[in-house]
């Protein structure tokens, strides 16, 4: 169910510990011929038994009920200092197949996926290094689509079935956004760089007006001003001072629930 021009196998468990730990092994397993012909190596799996969140924490998922999934890919030509726009096509993918079901969802940096106040998805992503360039790409998702309750202390957990109203197709969502992935990725191959970030920004929840942050300093208003390509977050706060960020440098603060 591939709609461009690009190769995207497809392999699926049942279970499996971790997919992106599943994605590498799926690989070692293919011959060069199949490794020559293969854009995209995704592995998907109905449950995992060790899949992670960020900041180590374990992702909760009932068996069958979520969508979750990791992409491999050996990108063209991107630089180290690049590797950043990689996380930002994901997170443009799976947004834009999300609000094609339902308007209202957006990106909280760096990739994860709200809707209103309540994450949806998040993604983890590892990359191996040749020289000043990215050799290898290993991106895992994962998407509450059909679990209705949640039963861990993440604060504030929603899915998809719960925002629509009914069930979504798994395999629906997993084609639509491997596309859209796709599409995104061979558009910055191509040149997109600057429409890619730019994008990006404009999805970004609490890209406008004033909001609280917390870091090493303690609390602060800001406002967003821009997204580096290697990452980094920059907010200007009242004094107009510019403050630049590393993921886990900096929170946000809304109803009394921190996040980043």
């Amino acid at each position: 169910m591939n709609e461009n021009n690009s190769s995207i196998k497809y392999i699926h468990l049942p279970e499996t510990d971790s997919t992106s730990k599943e994605v590498v092994r799926q690989y070692s397993m293919m011959d060069e011929a199949e490794r020559s012909v293969t854009d995209f190596l995704v592995t998907v799996a109905d449950f995992q038994t060790a899949g992670r969140g960020q900041r180590g924490a374990s992702w909760e998922s009932e068996e069958g009920k979520n969508l979750l999934f990791s992409v491999m890919l050996w990108p063209k030509k991107i630089e180290v200092g690049r590797q950043f726009r990689l996380s930002q096509a994901m997170a443009l993918a799976v947004c834009g197949v999300l609000n094609g079901m339902k308007e209202g969802f957006t990106i909280k940096w760096p990739n994860d996926i709200y809707y209103k106040e309540d994450k949806i998805s998040g993604t983890i992503i590892e990359t191996t290094l040749k020289g000043t360039f990215v050799n290898r790409c290993v991106l895992g998702v994962g998407i509450n689509l059909n679990q209705t309750m949640f039963r861990s202390d993440a604060p504030n957990p929603i899915s998809v079935c719960r925002i629509v109203g009914h069930e979504v197709d798994r395999a629906e969502v997993l084609y639509g956004i491997m596309n859209a992935f796709a599409d995104e990725v061979n558009a910055l191959y191509d040149g997109g760089e600057e429409d890619l970030a730019i994008r990006y920004r404009d999805r970004l929840i609490w890209r406008e007006g004033w909001h609280c942050y917390h870091d090493s300093q303690g609390e602060f208003e800001a406002q967003l001003v821009d997204v580096e390509p290697d990452g980094h977050l920059i907010l200007a706060d009242r004094e107009g001072r510019e403050r630049r960020y590393l993921f886990k440098e900096v929170k946000h603060i809304f109803e009394r629930r921190e996040s980043f």
